[in-house]
């Protein structure tokens, strides 16, 4: 596949999906197992990785939410204590005002509207906020939540996390492309081989790239193939799997020479 050019009547995103989380709450528990899901489904996904977070949101973050094309905002108990959060969350609403984004709100054990009155806990958070923050921004703050919190999002209070993580997943795959491929549940062992194909792949020059992938039968090779695909098909304009190449080939040639057509 070759990258095509810039458009302004069709936008090329680096990532599928941007993830806002508050740290403390759900880093090493639910966002992670979302994470984990989002990437063996294919889902180009970025998560900030970083422990520590200064006072102010850096520019190359805002660059990363205007350049995905879905953000999910995972509201927990402490989310509004964060202020570089809550800057996350002004920018991904700005982005969707102006450049069409998906935004998908999930209520992590949180009631949506304490989020959208800022009671409970976020009316303790924007407390501490007073009198550190302008009015300006503490309002801008106020009116993304607002706004966010009345979207339509996945409560997350009873139940298995699982099954609401499926759910989002789900829901994803339909919004971002009906023709995802679907990927097998057994992946044991490619995580070496997917990371060495994505590496070959990633090259920001504008030639053709033709990387083949070589071993027996049955050890995963269509599976990785379908896993980069769902990650990288979203750089481009145009993006097709075509597969059992061979077979179907065969299966042409059989078929012109039974029937004495010649094919040029």
């Amino acid at each position: 596949m070759a990258s095509s050019s810039s458009s302004t009547s069709i936008r090329n995103y680096t990532f599928q999906v941007f993830l806002s989380f508050r740290g403390e709450d759900t880093r090493y528990t639910f966002t992670d197992r979302l994470f984990e899901n989002l990437d063996r489904m294919g889902i180009n996904t970025f998560r900030d990785v970083r422990l520590e977070r200064g006072e102010e949101i850096k520019s190359e973050l805002l660059k990363t939410i205007e350049e995905s094309r879905i953000s999910i905002v995972v509201f927990s108990k402490t989310y509004a204590h964060s202020k570089w959060c809550l800057d996350e969350l002004a920018k991904i609403m700005q982005c969707r005002e102006e450049l069409d984004q998906i935004v998908l709100p999930v209520f992590y054990h949180v009631d949506p509207s304490d989020v959208r009155k800022q009671t409970g806990s976020f009316r303790e958070a924007f407390s501490i906020h007073a009198g550190n923050v302008p009015e300006k921004k503490m309002r801008r703050w106020r009116d993304s939540l607002t706004e966010a919190s009345n979207l339509s999002g996945f409560p997350v209070n009873d139940g298995y996390e699982s099954k609401h993580i499926e759910e989002i997943i789900n829901d994803i795959s339909k919004r971002l492309n009906p023709k995802l491929l679907h990927i097998d549940d057994n992946m044991v062992g490619l995580d070496f081989s997917l990371e060495k194909l994505i590496s070959l792949l990633s090259t920001h020059s504008n030639n053709i790239l033709v990387v083949g992938i070589y071993g027996i039968g049955g050890i995963g090779k269509t599976t990785i193939a379908k896993i980069v695909y769902n990650k990288i098909q979203c750089e481009y304009v145009g993006a097709s799997f075509l597969q059992d190449v061979r077979e179907r080939y065969k299966k042409v040639i059989n078929f012109n020479y039974n029937n004495n057509f010649l094919v040029i």
